[in-house]
């Protein structure tokens, strides 16, 4: 197959090799990490990048992977001229620990559990830390969220429902997902010193590729991919098993 593949730069190192390896002929494009801060500007963003790859050229592939989840609704609403494949996850985290069933293993009811990887570090530097609280309050007011509370309340009272919905993370234990043949820098002791500069503590766990290879290597199974077919639009579930459908 000849396959596009618009993909989270977090997972650029294991994106390259695992490309490099595949038996497809795949077109391989990264949107950086840090555009997930604003859920509204990464939707706009992949579907300008998946209209700009399949008009703006000649080439004529046969299926649109995406590297990303839900994403907080990022993947909401998108829709291309060709199948679309896209692994049925909340966010990163779960293709990190290549599975599901995993991911609950080790977060369990924790979804918005502290967490890091290599390429998360190496990506978000400062910001790797969940996206520190202090980002998080220094920038909300400026989010599309944010101004629809202000459209039908004051702003004492926008700030209380923000406050309610994003409550001040306050875990005391982050979770580093290692993933063996990936660990090529020190992020692994950078992050450690994040954490225990902050009095947290870390733990430890080994990933898995095998959502992501299965993701390049064709192997699209209902159970953990969905595959959107052409012209319909991604739609939303949020539950843990199914995550999202198409239209």
């Amino acid at each position: 197959m000849f396959l596009k593949f618009i993909c989270c730069d977090v997972f650029a190192r294991i994106a390259c090799d695992l490309v490099s390896k595949s038996p497809h002929i795949i077109d391989l494009e990264f949107l950086p990490m840090l555009i997930h801060m604003d859920p509204k500007t990464l939707n706009e963003t992949l579907m300008k990048t998946i209209e700009n790859s399949l008009n703006a050229s000649n080439r004529k592939y046969d299926a649109l992977i995406l590297g990303f989840g839900l994403c907080g609704n990022a993947a909401v609403g998108l829709s291309c001229s060709i199948p679309m494949i896209i692994p049925r996850v909340h966010d990163c985290c779960t293709v990190h620990m290549g599975s599901k069933e995993r991911f609950l293993e080790v977060f369990g009811n924790s979804f918005s559990a502290r967490w890091c990887s290599t390429g998360y570090y190496e990506r978000g530097r400062l910001n790797a830390i969940g996206f520190s609280d202090l980002e998080q309050l220094s920038n909300h007011k400026t989010t599309e969220e944010y101004r629809a509370y202000l459209e039908t309340y004051d702003e004492e009272t926008a700030d209380y429902i923000w406050e309610t919905l994003h409550p001040k993370m306050d875990e005391i234990e982050s979770v580093y997902i290692e993933i063996d043949g990936f660990e090529y820098s020190n992020t692994k002791e950078l992050y450690k010193a994040d954490m225990e500069g902050a009095d947290v503590k870390l733990k430890t766990v080994k990933g898995d590729i095998t959502m992501l290879r299965d993701l390049i290597n064709g192997n699209w199974n209902n159970e953990r991919f969905l595959t959107v077919p052409p012209n319909k639009k991604i739609v939303g579930i949020y539950d843990m098993d199914r995550v999202m459908e198409s239209e």
